[in-house]
Order: C-alpha cells, then structure tokens, then sequence
C-alpha cells in the first residue's frame, strides 16, 4: 500500500530540492513508499514522481505488481520497450534520477528525451528516509534488542577451538533463529591483529592469549537492519590494549552525549575524532563515525566529517570510532543512536565495560 504520508513528506522536499519530477528504482525506497521490494534483478522497475502529487508505476509483469490506489501502472513484457513508457510519461526540462539506477537503464531514456536534463534527484527520498516515523523506531528498537541478544550469544562462545569463520556462521544462525532474515550479510569476526581490518573476513585463524575479539553483527529483522560492535579481550590484555581500548570508549562516549538536534554531523565526527586525536591516535582512526540504518544497513545520514547535515529528531545512526594498529591490535565500538527532542536515545545496550573473556 502506497504510505502516504510518506509519499507527501518526499513531494515536499522535492519542492526544497526546486525538482519537479524523480525517478526512483532503488528497491530499498520502493520498499519505503510502497511497503513492498521489488527486486527486479536485471529487469527495470521505476517510479516516476511528480510534484503534483501524480504517480507513474512501471513494472514488469513477472514482477505480479498489484495496481494501487493513486498509482498509474505501465506494465510491459519482456521484449516491451519500457524505456519508451517511461520517455512518454516524463515533462520537459529537468528530472532527478536515481543515484542507484543502472545506465543500462537510464541512458535508453535520456536517448528517447533530447528535452529533458538528468540531475542525481535521490535527495527528496533519502532526506524523507533519514527520518524515521514512529512505527520505523519500534522496528528499529525491536531489531536491536535482538542485537543486545546476538552480541551476548556471540561473546558466550568465544573459544579457542572455535575459528573466526565458525563464531561468525554461528552469529548468522542465531539471528535467523530469532527472527532475522540471511540476506547475504557476513558477521565480522575478528581475532587479533586481523582487528587492525575494519571489514576483515573471517577466515580459520584462531585466538590465543591476549587476543583482542572483534564482533561487528548486523542483521535486518523485519525489514530493518540492526548493526553492533563489541571488542573484548581472551584471557589477558596487556596495558597497551587496554589504553587503546578506553580511548575509543571515551571517544564514542563524547559522540553520544553530543547528539541532539541542530548539531551538524560533521561536528558529531569531530567530536569523536577529538578524543582520538588527543591522544595521539589521529592517525589510527581510519573511518568515518557512523552512518545511517533503516531498510539498508548504511544509509543517510553519513557521519563524516564532510556532512554538514544537521541532527534533527527521528535520524538513527551510529556511532562506531575505532582505533586500527596493523600488525596489533583494532578496536571498534559500536551502537545506533536515535535523535531525540533533547538528545539522544541509544538503542543497543550491551555493556561496554573492557571484557576479559576466559
């Protein structure tokens, strides 16, 4: 069903962003407006909107898209040139295409239309999508408090008969046993200087004494991603990994009590990096601070410091400094924070207190 506030909320920054018409393919939007993905593969399926508040549908047929109040529907077969459809459908002058349509698309478009201009036009949906309605933060709260479950699991079963790769499949598994969806996702599990890799893959090595134990899991739960990171320590830790550790503590602790509506995210990652930087580690911070979640695990808002978008109620995002040693030691923590009236709300919970697993 077409979700019509939204669908108002994306007309109305269509008219800020001074676009009088967008097309929009990418699956996760879809989803957001329609309450349903798509997931056409190599096949073209678009929106087209006007700021008149008129709708364009354009599906396949094998896609079994069921008209909507609304919405006019364009359905072709294969062999139909749909691109021709969409040329029609379109006005004169500019029009705002997708950032993720393919140009295997795009360009039989523009190729039929010689008057119309093409301009990245994904800023309306994604800005809508970048705050959450009510009924996307209980889904966002609930995937986490899966999350706070998963994290506990995982850290449970840290063993040294247990390579990296296993603790991850085992992580995947209790997600989709407590209702998360296996969608091609992989659960960061790193020992060791393999921590030092933002996005290490997990592979056979095994821990030893002193290791530090990397999890960075996420998983979407009906529809919405969760995403958590924890790093704790096997047996030991030696004064050096601890001092980094309380470092990035301290680090996402200032990013955090930060947050509140009107600050730009940039200044959020400064805050953050501040930390860091102080204590001469500046160099060691290799990442951005966050990034937003909803129906993707990265999606705007982007906490960078070249994002001067401002912090408004509604925005989740997290909140992941990290320290990367190659050859040593990393360390990452990691929650998803919510945009209050006042602050902030943190939706993971697991302790954060340095760990010693024996």
């Amino acid at each position: 069903m077409l979700n019509r506030q939204r669908l108002e909320t994306v007309i109305a920054n269509m008219k800020v962003c001074g676009l009088k018409q967008i097309i929009v393919s990418d699956d996760n939007a879809m989803y957001y407006l329609l309450g349903r993905k798509i997931e056409p593969m190599e096949r073209c399926s678009a929106l087209l909107i006007k700021d008149s508040g008129e709708i364009h549908a354009f599906m396949n047929k094998l896609f079994c898209f069921q008209p909507m109040e609304g919405i006019t529907l364009h359905e072709y077969r294969d062999g139909q040139d749909v691109y021709a459809m969409i040329a029609d459908e379109l006005d004169p002058g500019t029009v705002g295409f997708d950032k993720e349509w393919p140009c295997r698309h795009a360009l039989p478009v523009l190729q039929k239309r010689g008057d119309v201009t093409p301009v990245l036009g994904s800023d309306p949906v994604d800005m809508a999508r970048a705050r959450k309605d009510s009924a996307e933060l209980e889904l966002l709260r609930a995937a986490g408090r899966v999350n706070d479950k998963t994290i506990a699991f995982a850290i449970e079963h840290i063993s040294p008969e247990r390579p990296e790769i296993e603790l991850s499949h085992m992580i995947d598994d209790f997600f989709v046993e407590n209702g998360g969806e296996q969608v091609g996702q992989y659960q960061i599990v790193c020992y060791g200087a393999n921590a030092a890799e933002p996005h290490h893959y997990s592979d056979e090595t095994r821990l030893r004494p002193g290791d530090a134990v990397l999890i960075d899991q996420f998983c979407p739960i009906n529809g919405y991603w969760c995403d958590m990171t924890r790093t704790v320590f096997y047996q030991t830790v030696s004064e050096h990994h601890r001092h980094v550790y309380e470092i990035v503590k301290a680090a996402q602790q200032a990013g955090i009590d930060f947050v509140k509506p009107g600050v730009k995210m940039s200044e959020i990652d400064g805050a953050v990096r501040q930390v860091i930087v102080d204590a001469g580690y500046g160099d060691a911070f290799i990442t951005r601070t966050g990034h937003g979640i909803g129906t993707m695990v990265h999606e705007p808002p982007d906490v960078s410091s070249n994002c001067d978008l401002i912090a408004q109620p509604g925005m989740v995002f997290s909140i992941e400094p990290g320290i990367y040693l190659p050859g040593d030691v990393g360390v990452r923590i990691e929650d998803l924070v919510l945009v209050t009236e006042t602050g902030c709300e943190v939706l993971t919970r697991y302790p954060k207190d340095l760990q010693i697993v024996r």
